[in-house]
């Protein structure tokens, strides 16, 4: 008899508990925050299906994985911010502003993370193949940190921010004046990040003047200069400014297959359908000479004892053209002084650049 009059009213005060007394309302808010604490990765991935947001799983792995812990945090701060007005004065208050600074935070953490990965690693780097500057994305990220904690310092602690605004304008047009130059490359480097006029590895000539050019790989496209590797295995750094204004040419792109022409001088009176087999046979068989485009050999000229041959041929790496095409020249003259073909005097084999 006495347990079911104790289970009578363990029953009843429950009931009342969850439908009328004054805990039932954060009662079930508690709930509904713990329901979505265990339950979240699954209505987050429905919600990801749903709206078609990016079909790569591996993205959104990542995604869940850089955002379960805050996530977590905020949903168990959510579920005990409605028991912290019934504790004592002044603990609860004080507990309360806690939490509802806090969770702000949070979220602005879970926003910036999402937004680092899809927009940076995802969209900018994966499908625009971009370069993106370290300290782009650091400059980005901060300013969005800044923006909301001032209007967190505001909403919250109740704190004036338009002294602190009016300071850091100062302090942004100093900066900016002494800082224009690199300002200037900075903004360079991301359009030539956003253009991909060229990106690493690639081949590039660089006019830097009306006289001098540069030549060289691409190592590196940082945010103020991109550094060039030159065929002496020597660095040349340029700023990115100068790089955006001046004539540019990749020859990587749009193929890696690079052309190298020479003009080899024939001896007059030596048949000419000897010549061009024996040159054809010379660049197919020349290591590092590509099939496709298919070599040419042309006849270019006349002089008054020798005939000018053109010979053109693609190589596949930029760096080994030189070797390659000396090469050429070397079976060539081997070739020609078989047939007697070699000029005897002024006239020798040029080298041309082309792309």
């Amino acid at each position: 008899m006495d347990f079911l009059n104790i289970a009578e009213n363990a029953e009843r005060f429950v009931v009342n508990l969850i439908t009328s007394s004054p805990y039932a309302v954060p009662f079930w808010i508690a709930v509904a925050w713990i329901f979505l604490l265990f339950n979240w990765r699954a209505m987050l991935r429905m919600l990801w299906r749903s709206l078609h947001l990016i079909e790569d799983l591996v993205v959104q792995r990542e995604l869940f994985a850089k955002i379960d812990i805050p996530l977590k945090l905020v949903l168990l701060i959510l579920a005990l911010i409605p028991f912290l007005h019934f504790a004592p004065a002044p603990f609860g208050s004080g507990l309360e502003k806690i939490a509802w600074y806090t969770v702000p935070l949070l979220l602005l953490y879970i926003f910036v993370q999402s937004f680092d990965l899809l927009f940076f690693n995802w969209y900018l780097t994966q499908r625009k193949d971009a370069n993106v500057p370290g300290v782009l994305r650091f400059v980005v990220l901060s300013a969005i940190y800044l923006v909301f904690g001032l209007v967190l310092l505001e909403w919250v602690l109740g704190v004036n921010v338009l002294p602190i605004l009016a300071t850091s304008t100062v302090v942004t047009a100093v900066v900016g004046l002494a800082m224009q130059d690199t300002l200037k490359n900075l903004f360079a480097g991301l359009t030539m990040s956003f253009e991909r006029r060229f990106r690493q590895g690639d081949w590039v000539m660089f006019r830097i003047d009306q006289v001098n050019t540069a030549t060289g790989e691409v190592v590196e496209i940082g945010w103020r200069t991109t550094k060039l590797r030159t065929p002496d295995n020597n660095f040349t750094v340029i700023p990115n400014a100068v790089f955006t204004s001046n004539q540019l040419i990749n020859y990587s792109q749009p193929t890696p297959a690079f052309p190298k022409i020479i003009e080899m001088p024939v001896r007059i009176g030596v048949p000419l359908d000897q010549i061009t087999p024996r040159l054809s046979e010379i660049l197919q068989q020349t290591e590092g000479v590509l099939k496709e485009p298919a070599p040419e050999v042309l006849v270019n000229g006349m002089r008054t004892d020798h005939i000018v041959y053109r010979v053109r041929f693609w190589v596949g790496e930029f760096a080994k053209a030189d070797a390659i095409a000396s090469a050429v020249i070397e079976a060539a003259y081997a070739q020609l002084s078989e047939l007697k073909a070699v000029p005897a005097v002024g006239a020798l084999p040029q080298v041309l650049q082309s792309k």
